[in-house]
């Protein structure tokens, strides 16, 4: 977390207590649902009607072909495909949960064929289920061959490389990931933002204390010239986030962690490695974590939270962490950078989910997310957002939660 000169009254407020305690406050899945169907959950006008849904997705056989897909129709505009997604999402957000939207032009050599809105395929996704649901929630779909699909651009060539953090994430762990989102929001227990925690805060303190916080965080790397980007951004707006480094990248790159701590922000710890925690031991785990803890204390910093790459934890993550005498943390709204890079997708995604109580994943290695970061603190901004680190951010529930575990 943060430390150094400068920043004691932050550490008194939202170290101290995460170091002696091991029970936060949570804030309860009807709160997120409220917060959700509030004001700015209002359907996107240009959508509302089922037949200008688009989605596609496309499913391997058995030899690893894509053999089909799912569409629903062309849209004149790239903007008006996302503002078709926006509204698929709102109204059916658990039929689409699996997918993450992507758009293309339908004819790449026609500029005026229109754009058609995808999803990326999953591996053992049957578009026939898919599409069943979404028929069954009032929409429309058609399962087509995959020689129909449009063609696709042409992938980005990587960022960087692993050197810098660049984390390229498998089939695998999108699901995982997004089941970490879909969790949150069913969740009204702390173990969807802190696992193996259940304190909750009731919906009615929060109201009455005009609770409002929001909290940017930012895993891998850090980056040599994206992060560096980012806390540009982050300074001009007086945002304060927290940050994620994996270790063995923070040990090239000390002066940025020294950045991030200066500029008030918060350092976590995301692994040695990035490695799948469930493959490894209890003391493999903890090696994980405490050599990265030693780098970052190198650089200044004092980690007190950690989060599994990918959100990938077990049990044994759990003993590990609290050897280490720090807390889990995973977070609610997930704008899939790492998947899209592109920063109109990253803001269609936010804007789709991101409300009061967000904690927000981003990732520090993608130019994407640096192009797409002051508008996301507008839009969050303008739908009452105030910005916290996120230690600040359990601390404040822990508060609210505290006469309901005095209570147990």
């Amino acid at each position: 977390m943060m430390s150094g000169s400068g920043l004691s009254s932050v550490h008194s407020f939202a170290l101290t207590p995460m170091r002696r305690r091991k029970s936060f406050g949570f804030l309860t899945a009807g709160l997120l649902a409220a917060m959700a169907c509030g004001p700015f959950a209002a359907p996107a006008r240009a959508a509302d009607q089922p037949h200008l849904s688009t989605v596609t997705t496309l499913r391997k056989d058995a030899d690893g072909q894509a053999a089909k897909m799912l569409q629903f129709g062309v849209y004149r505009t790239e903007a008006d495909a996302w503002v078709a997604w926006k509204a698929i999402v709102r109204r059916q957000p658990d039929m689409v949960a699996d997918l993450v939207p992507r758009v293309s032009q339908q004819r790449p050599d026609l500029p005026d064929s229109g754009f058609v809105l995808r999803a990326a395929p999953l591996p053992d996704l049957d578009p026939n289920f898919v599409c069943r649901r979404i028929v069954g929630g009032g929409g429309s779909c058609l399962v087509v061959d995959a020689a129909e699909q449009p063609a696709a651009a042409p992938t980005a060539a990587p960022e960087d490389n692993d050197h810098n953090g660049v984390v390229t994430y498998s089939p695998d762990q999108s699901r995982e990931m997004q089941e970490i989102e879909r969790q949150a929001s069913r969740l009204s227990r702390i173990a969807a933002i802190v696992p193996g925690n259940e304190a909750r805060v009731d919906i009615g303190a929060l109201k009455a204390s005009r609770w409002n916080l929001c909290s940017l965080t930012f895993d891998d790397g850090p980056h040599p010239a994206v992060t560096p980007r980012i806390l540009d951004i982050l300074r001009g707006e007086g945002v304060r986030a927290t940050f994620f480094p994996i270790g063995n990248v923070a040990v090239r790159h000390p002066r940025i962690i020294q950045r991030i701590v200066q500029e008030g922000h918060e350092v976590g710890n995301h692994s040695l490695t990035h490695p799948n925690m469930r493959t490894l031991s209890t003391e493999a785990q903890r090696a994980q974590i405490a050599e990265t803890n030693r780098i970052l204390a190198q650089a200044g910093a004092d980690p007190v939270l950690f989060r599994p790459p990918a959100g990938r934890w077990n049990s044994d993550t759990l003993t590990a962490v609290d050897q280490e005498k720090m807390s889990p943390a995973l977070w609610n709204v997930d704008t899939r950078d790492w998947f899209t890079r592109d920063a109109g997708k990253i803001m269609a995604q936010l804007e789709a989910t991101g409300t009061i109580g967000s904690v927000v994943l981003m990732h520090t290695t993608y130019n994407a997310t640096a192009e797409a970061l002051p508008r996301a603190i507008g839009l969050l901004r303008t739908r009452g957002c105030r910005f916290v680190t996120l230690s600040e951010w359990i601390t404040s529930l822990n508060s609210l939660a505290t006469p309901r575990i005095a209570q147990r």
